[in-house]
């Protein structure tokens, strides 16, 4: 077994496909020429098959080099002698063409696999729904069955294509923001385990976490609340908006400068979920947004709001209630591949650990102490036996 390729299918976590790999003959040289149909014969399953593919494209200095698609009728292989030519072709064009911005993706770490079967539709029938999804929004019934066959290429183009910004990702596929019920329906099929999570566990948990955060903090003064929380409802409600103020806010390395940036409590606020009052121009409001990572916009009193959206890209989808409205916010990070707000990472750290439970997730591979101590005091809580 040639020891460059078996390194780094241990790095990568795919150790169980090493004896497909020896078998094949695939040594250093091979390895750096994997093409996409060829990765397809070596690994069925999507997900290890999309942690290979995001290697080999960091392995090579040209993103493209190591797979060069079809130009002038050539043929799109990964063999040598194809590969240099259709590159060679492509070079010789790009002179002319604009510099493309990179803007940096958030791709899945290796604790959630997106470990799906092949799709059973060509590559033709794909493209024709997802362009033809471009173009309508009804009927309903058929726009939601080819947004659900088409889920498994969306996702796996969405986290390969590096280039595109998220703006591009919703123009390509604006039904999953403009018909109700898309995104869940992309999640249950890229997570089908922790699809409902929060409605299963928040009901039962809001009150501990409403518990702790009398204990822990003015939550009360730090949101400039004297209201009174008389129905199940304002108090979930409320601890959606504590949320933030549970953890300590993130921080970020600062472009060519020594030491992190912090952010304050009213950033990690703001980057989580945003108030305004009744009567605000929505439109004005979207206008001067320039965050493009997911946010929660609540319209009127902190415990009974009238609107609530979440807000990406200066567009919003309309979701009812906070809680609705937290569980279609994560659910986009997950959809469009993004990070999450370094302001208020913990939170969702919290949120994804806890709630919908897949692993290190988008989050920190190690949490902060305060995630680790309301997850124990939660956990804790539900299994006390009950006083009555």
């Amino acid at each position: 077994m040639d020891p460059f390729v078996e390194e780094k299918l241990t790095e990568l976590g795919l150790e169980r496909f090493i004896p497909v790999f020896e078998e094949n003959e695939i040594d250093r040289e091979t390895f750096l020429l994997l093409d996409d149909e060829t990765m397809k014969e070596l690994i069925k399953l999507v997900g290890p098959r999309l942690k290979l593919k995001k290697e080999l494209q960091s392995l090579v200095k040209d993103e493209q080099a190591w797979f060069a698609p079809a130009i002038g009728g050539h043929d799109s292989s990964g063999f040598l002698e194809n590969r240099l030519r259709n590159v060679r072709r492509r070079d010789s064009h790009k002179a002319s063409k604009p510099p493309t911005v990179m803007v940096p993706k958030s791709p899945l770490v290796s604790t959630v696999d997106l470990d799906l079967p092949e799709d059973e539709l060509a590559d033709s029938d794909i493209a024709a729904m997802t362009t033809w999804l471009k173009f309508h929004t009804s009927p309903t019934q058929q726009v939601e069955e080819m947004m659900r066959k088409t889920c498994r290429a969306r996702a796996t183009l969405i986290r390969t294509e590096n280039e595109k910004t998220v703006a591009e990702i919703i123009k390509e596929y604006p039904r999953l923001i403009d018909v109700p019920g898309m995104i869940e329906q992309d999640f249950r099929i890229l997570f089908p385990t922790s699809s409902d999570s929060l409605f299963m566990k928040w009901p039962v948990t809001y009150e501990s976490i409403l518990t702790y955060a009398d204990k822990q903090i003015s939550w009360r003064e730090i949101l400039n609340f004297s209201g009174k929380l008389d129905t199940d409802e304002q108090k979930s409600n409320m601890t959606v908006h504590l949320l933030p103020l549970l953890f300590p806010p993130g921080m970020k390395r600062k472009d060519g400068k020594k030491g992190p940036k912090h952010a304050s409590t009213e950033d990690a606020c703001t980057s989580f979920i945003q108030v305004e009052k009744v009567g605000v121009n929505i439109s004005a409001f979207l206008e001067a947004v320039k965050k493009c990572q997911p946010f929660i916009l609540a319209v009127g009193q902190l415990e009974s709001p009238e609107q609530v959206f979440v807000v990406v890209e200066r567009q919003t989808v309309d979701c009812g209630s906070l809680l609705k409205v937290l569980d279609i916010c994560f659910k986009l990070f997950y959809i469009l591949d993004m990070t999450y707000p370094w302001e208020c990472i913990n939170l969702w750290d919290f949120v994804q650990k806890f709630i919908y439970g897949l692993g290190a997730g988008k989050g920190r591979h190690k949490s902060v102490p305060s995630v680790s101590l309301l997850i124990n005091f939660l956990t804790s809580a539900a299994t006390e036996p009950s006083k009555e």
